[in-house]
């Protein structure tokens, strides 16, 4: 992460403090004393795969009502409330 290593920068290489860089760059404190702490920058993981969309069994028909509306007049285009 990019702020992590300019962090570190400017309290180990540059010397300024640490509350003088959590004014400057408005992070807390403590977030700033935890890049310290770590060399390596850090990372999320996630831990489990995310749900892509409960409508995986209506897609197709889903579908094929968007791409007939697209061929409608505007006021009788069909509302994601009337498709639901």
């Amino acid at each position: 992460m990019e702020s992590a290593a300019k962090i570190r920068r400017l309290v180990l290489r540059d010397g300024d403090s640490v509350r003088s860089v959590s004014r400057n760059t408005g992070l807390s404190r403590n977030t700033i004393k935890k890049y310290l702490k770590d060399s390596s920058p850090p990372h999320y993981h996630r831990g489990q795969e995310p749900i892509r969309h409960k409508l995986a069994a209506f897609e197709e028909r889903l579908t094929l009502y968007f791409e007939q509306d697209l061929k409608r007049p505007k006021r009788e285009r069909r509302t994601a409330q009337k498709l639901f």
